[in-house]
């Protein structure tokens, strides 16, 4: 029975994913609630604010363990590395209709089990129980014992079961009563009562702990001080809820008209009913409307074509053509039967409808497949309300040394309370003193210094028009070590710009093309290809579509005719798209019309159109793509010889090439036009010439690069573009150095019976080897079904030689760090090899490419599917990809996250730059992200700049660097301060003394508040260092440096204890003794001088040593560079410590009664000292008496003389006489 009860009570949400956790089901107990109630007033709300901490521990207090069936309290725990806790409750609605639950839909066999619904007898109806997490409904599924999420599609659904069972659509009964169990189609986002932010500002640890300690010192009399630290900790504490509170209301405004949008849908009777989008349900029909919208769901397209613009998720504002789900008749899940292609399916919430291609019915028809934060804007959206928590050894670091600290005023507590017993202290002193000394460990000036600190901090970053909305995380600038860039309008300008074209002719390649003004290209084939073979389409009058297309159509002269053309193909008539020669064009045709294009694709790495000249029969194929892709399919002869040499010209200075190639061809008879397959016409194509695009970088991005480079910060880019375009511009930007070699890497996931594999690829070279390397490509695959990587086979084509098969003996973890060509990381001596038809001097040929691999470094490029697939089935090699990989294209926001979150792993602070919508989640994920934006991105970011180039990012490191180490020197001196205030109260306490107020005051106004209020005015250092600060306030050099400075304390207060009570003056009770007279006199009346309990010679001495050495640990620990600037820019904090220095002189040497009867102080006898002082500087005294003193006391004044003489002629008596005697 225990054994059933534990498996019931515990479950995991949605395992098998990133997000998964452990779910465990508990009863509330009322009996125990009255009691947590209870407990609650007993502790004045301290148990409260334990529970608020700690969630766990409240439902371990007030409920019992039960099953997941039966809990209205939920404890759930992550399974990350946080282990995080929190609870939910669980709520309940009823249903009276349980045909109509989704997660019915495709389990029928589940009906017939003994489990139901529970059932509401009174109103005849059945209980749907369910919670909310992280804004995701799950709804308990009493069939599989299961929370399962509800505002989804399942997924098992085949292609044939979308079409069937959700293409008609649904009655109007059944999605009303199905929103019940999906809940409502909405991305909202309330915006956070004040009240609510400043609850849970309020009760920090670290507030709490400030409260209590400035409720004992008002206590305790101490009011000056205790009111400043109250008024900074309230501005502070204002300052950060109106930055949340901001931020709340910019992310309710950037969502909210996705909540209000028109949707047609259509009914099972046939109707079409306009509703709103927040009513949709997953497997409604939505009927897409001719003009412009933004979808407010996910959808799979079953019918009809459409045009979309997925910047919202690329990045890249560039239209993407949707094709109908086909209607296969099979029992395979959609997703899995389509394929890599499923994206091709799919209607993303947040992106734009910008054309629509109805079918035959004149409809364009999708099936609702996510709803809510279901969707993927959902999806983005949440990543920017629950970030992923940053792990920092630095807020541990905090959190041990508070603990330390906290651990010291402990034993100051014991220590007072030893002491006071064994000095017979009164009862109401001893647990003042207890208490106080309990504050006097921990500082609780801290905080407010810090957020001074940030403030300063974002005025100086608003004054290079950065704004901060997240204040925490500008000292975590000053730890990063990676910065990752998005591409498109961060590093480079927006699109491509043709630079030229590089045609063919006998046999060779001719002179290079610019498309400069009036200059275009006669006509030919070559001019076709520039014209026709693209994707662009019209849209109100304005041509859109994929960049690099878009640019060379523009250089063609040519336009496209935006009505609807038809053009007749062996007797069929059908749609195309036709081109036309501009106005000055001096071409000898009408046009060309496309009328069949093959899309580009990544792995093809190519796209082809059919095509006809108007008053032609024949068609025309004409191909572009990658350079090596395309000569595989032309004839060997068109090729040029100096083919791959032009071509390295080119992409090694770094532009973007594309081959293009063409052939005439006939339509056979009864051959439908659609029904061609591509890879029979994509054969024997003639090589036409290279097409150089360039990918133009802003003017800031080179130097900038250079700046982080030099500074050993590592660069990575992170971009939803072209993996070949964004290479270009790794290598024009200096991310990559000359001396760097470029690996491609592209990985294939399993199919059939074929091992997943990598295809290595070098796409640069270092300039300075001499192994000259035609083309190296190594495949590595996994042999074994489990993964066990046995074999790898390594193909190298040399220009030189022939070709070679290695077959690599050892295991593949192995090979990843010592074999010779296997991968470019240490090479062992020797590889087991054999050559074919080669002798054995050839394999030596390897040597050269060991040593080089070794002595230069190497960096990765891949797509964002690549990646994936490498960390699902090459795990061994993700170590390697995250420390080299440093070119990501293709990727979609959750991978650019995934990346981010996998770098921080292994321990990298990271950076982020971006300007996009497809940029939140990576700027929310990071360390610090910055938006280039004020739209979506800025939103999710911590930081957002006004200046729209990556200039931003050395400005933002700097100021980082210097806030992270102001705050180590505050955290160091306030360290110091607590030890130098609690070593004097020791001593005080064991004569059974205190300071005065006024003295304490001196010391936390006069030095304290000064340097919370102008250390922190230096500004950054104008260079970024080679080295960043150490991130961590645990290691031995800070605490050598504290250790240091609090020996030399200790050192000074018991040499001034010990010193003091060996002075002749010295008294415990007549401090007045020789000083001042006894009784002063105020008018008529004598007032006789009582010492206070704090006026004494200990509590005097101890007051002006500690107050010098506080000012001698701020003025110590106020570091300049390299990181910040020196001290001496700093005039303010200068003037003060000059000021506090002769202000604490004057308090040693003074002789004012008034000041010594303020400042609770007693006169320590110096009076020798001045007299030497006077003596020796010759100096005149103010006091006439005390010039005649000092003049009477002169070898040459004559009572002087007249005293010598008188006292030398007694002597001489006295002698005299006692020689008579």
């Amino acid at each position: 029975m225990e054994t059933k009860l534990k498996a019931e009570h515990h479950g995991m949400l949605n395992e098998g994913s990133e997000n998964e956790c452990h779910v465990f089901g508990y009863r509330t107990k009322r009996w125990r609630q009255v009691l947590c109630y209870l407990g609650y007033v007993l502790t004045l709300g301290l148990m409260r604010f334990l529970f608020y901490w700690k969630q766990e521990m409240y439902v371990w207090f007030v409920c019992n363990p039960c099953s997941l069936e039966e809990a209205d309290v939920l404890l759930i725990k992550t399974t990350d590395e946080q282990k995080k806790c929190f609870t939910k409750k669980v709520k309940s609605f009823h249903v009276a209709n349980l045909s109509h639950i989704a997660f019915l839909d495709t389990n029928t066999a589940e009906k017939q089990t003994s489990k139901e619904l529970p059932v509401d007898t009174e109103h005849k109806c059945f209980q749907v129980r369910y919670m909310y997490v992280q804004k995701i409904r799950y709804i308990w599924n009493p069939f599989k014992g299961m929370f399962q999420k509800s505002g989804v599609l399942d997924y098992t659904h085949s292609c044939s079961d979308i079409h069937t069972k959700f293409g008609s659509g649904f009655s109007k009964e059944e999605q009303d009563s199905r929103r019940q169990i999906c809940g409502s189609n909405s991305i909202e986002v309330e915006i956070t009562p004040i009240w609510k932010l400043l609850f849970r500002e309020i009760f920090n640890p670290v507030y709490c702990f400030e409260v209590y300690t400035l409720i004992i010192w008002f206590s305790a009399g101490y009011i000056e001080y205790s009111m400043a630290i109250l008024i900074l900790t309230i501005l502070s504490i204002i300052a950060t809820v109106t930055l949340l509170r901001m931020q709340s209301v910019k992310l309710h405004k950037m969502v909210e008209f996705h909540n209000n949008v028109m949707v047609s849908v259509l009914r099972k009777t046939g109707d079409i009913e306009e509703v709103q989008s927040q009513n949709l349900i997953p497997g409604d029909l939505i009927i897409l409307p001719e003009k412009k919208m933004y979808l407010p769901c996910d959808a799979i397209q079953i019918s009809g074509g459409c045009v979309i613009n997925e910047g919202m998720l690329t990045g890249e504002c560039v239209p993407v053509t949707k094709t109908p789900l086909p209607c296969v008749d099979n029992y395979i899940p959609w997703n899995i039967h389509t394929g890599e292609n499923f994206k091709e399916h799919m209607l993303f919430c947040g992106t734009e409808v910008t054309k629509i291609k109805p079918d035959s019915d004149g409809l364009v028809k999708a099936v609702v497949l996510h709803t809510g934060f279901n969707t993927t804007k959902g999806d983005l959206v949440r990543s920017i309300l629950y970030p992923k928590p940053i792990k920092l050894k630095l807020y541990r670091d905090v959190f041990w040394l508070m603990a330390a600290l906290s651990l010291v005023s402990v034993f100051g507590l014991i220590y007072s309370v030893v002491v006071g017993a064994l000095q017979a202290a009164p009862t109401k002193d001893l647990v003042l003193m207890a208490f106080i000394m309990l504050t006097c460990a921990v500082p609780v000036s801290l905080p407010p210094a810090l957020a001074i600190c940030i403030l300063y901090s974002q005025n100086r970053l608003k004054k290079h028009g950065i704004f901060c909305i997240s204040p925490d995380r500008i000292s975590l600038c000053g730890q990063l070590n990676l910065i990752c860039f998005d591409k498109t309008g961060t590093l480079t300008e927006e699109g491509l710009d043709l630079w030229g074209i590089v045609p063919t002719g006998e046999n060779c390649f001719q002179e290079v093309h610019h498309f400069t003004s009036g200059c275009t290209l006669p006509w030919g084939p070559l001019l076709g290809a520039v014209a026709s073979c693209h994707s662009l389409i019209v849209l109100d009058g304005k041509i859109h579509g994929d960049p690099l297309d878009f640019k060379m159509f523009e250089g063609s002269g040519w336009n496209i005719d935006d009505s609807q053309a038809t053009c007749t193909v062996s007797g069929k008539c059908g749609s195309c798209v036709t081109v036309k020669p501009g106005s000055g064009s001096k071409v000898p045709v009408d046009g060309i019309n496309i009328l069949l294009q093959f899309p580009f694709s990544s792995a093809q790495q190519r796209m082809s159109v059919i095509a006809q000249i108007i008053g032609e029969e024949r068609l025309t194929l004409f191909l572009k793509g990658a350079p090596e892709m395309v000569i595989r399919f032309c004839k060997p002869e068109t090729v040029t010889p100096s083919f791959k040499n032009t071509l390295d010209y080119y992409t090694e200075q770094g532009f973007r090439v594309i081959s293009l190639a063409y052939k005439y061809f006939e339509l056979q008879e009864n051959v439908s036009l659609h029904n061609l397959k591509r890879e029979e016409v994509e054969s024997d194509l003639i090589f036409l010439g290279f097409l150089i695009m360039e990918n133009q970088l802003k003017p800031e991005t080179k130097p900038v690069l250079q700046e982080l480079n030099s500074a050993n910060l590592r660069t990575v880019m992170l971009t939803g573009d072209n993996c070949k375009t964004a290479c270009t511009v790794g290598m024009g930007s200096g991310m990559l150095r000359n001396t760097d070699t470029l690996f491609l890497l592209e990985a294939t996931d399993p199919e059939g019976d074929t091992q997943p594999f990598i295809n290595w690829q070098i796409v640069k070279r270092n300039k300075d080897n001499d192994t000259k390397i035609n083309e190296t490509t190594v495949n590595i695959s996994c042999i074994d079904n489990d993964i066990n990587f046995n074999t790898m086979q390594v193909e190298l084509d040399y220009a030189s030689s022939g070709k070679y098969d290695f077959t690599a003996k050892q295991n593949l973890p192995e090979l990843m760090m010592p074999n010779v060509c296997l991968l470019p990381s240490a090479f062992a001596p020797s590889v087991d090899a054999v050559a074919l038809n080669k002798t054995a001097e050839d394999i030596q040929c390897v040597a050269p490419w060991s040593h080089y691999v070794r002595q230069h470094k190497y960096h990765y490029a891949m797509t964002g599917k690549s990646y994936q697939t490498i960390k699902q089935y090459f795990p061994d090699l993700m170590p390697d990809i995250l420390l080299n990989g440093t070119i990501f294209a293709r990727m979609t926001p959750k991978q650019k996250s995934t990346i981010i979150e996998d770098l921080q792993n292994i321990d990298y602070y990271v950076g982020m730059c971006g300007d996009g919508a497809n940029d939140c989640g990576a700027l929310k994920a990071a360390h610090a992200g910055i938006s280039l934006s004020e739209l979506e991105a800025s939103v999710a970011s911590p930081f957002t700049s006004k200046i729209t180039n990556i200039t931003c990012m050395p400005i933002l490191l700097k100021e980082g660097r210097n806030v992270f180490v102001t705050y180590v020197s505050l955290f160091k001196y306030m360290v110091m301060y607590a030890f130098i205030a609690l070593i004097c109260m020791y001593l005080m306490f064991w004569e059974q003394t205190l300071l005065g107020s006024n003295q304490y005051l001196m010391q936390d106004i006069a030095i304290t508040i000064p340097l919370m209020l102008t250390m922190s005015m230096n500004g950054p250092a104008p260079k970024l260092a080679p080295y960043r600060p150490a991130g961590r306030l645990l290691l031995p050099p800070l605490l050598f440096s504290v250790l240091l400075h609090l020996c030399f304390t200790i050192t000074v207060q018991m040499c001034a204890y010990f010193v003091l009570q060996q002075q002749p003056w010295f008294s415990r009770s007549d401090v007045f003794h020789a000083c001042i007279p006894q009784n002063m006199s105020f008018g008529n009346e004598t007032t006789p001088l009582v010492p206070d309990v704090s006026q004494n010679f200990f509590t005097t001495t101890c007051w002006i040593i500690t107050g010098i050495n506080l000012i001698i640990v701020e003025f110590v620990f106020s570091k300049g560079r390299p990181f910040r600037q020196p001290i001496y820019t700093n005039y303010i904090f200068s003037m003060f410590v000059v000021l506090q220095v002769a202000v604490y002189i004057f308090f040693l040497f003074a002789d004012i009664e008034s000041l010594y009867r303020t400042m609770k102080e007693c006169i320590l006898e110096n009076r020798s000292l001045w007299l030497r002082i006077y003596k020796k500087f010759n100096c005149k005294y103010l006091s006439q008496f005390k010039e005649l003193q000092k003049a009477m006391e002169m070898d040459n004044h004559p009572t002087v003389v007249q005293r010598k003489t008188t006292r030398t002629n007694m002597l001489r008596d006295k002698r005299s006489n006692q020689n008579s005697v």
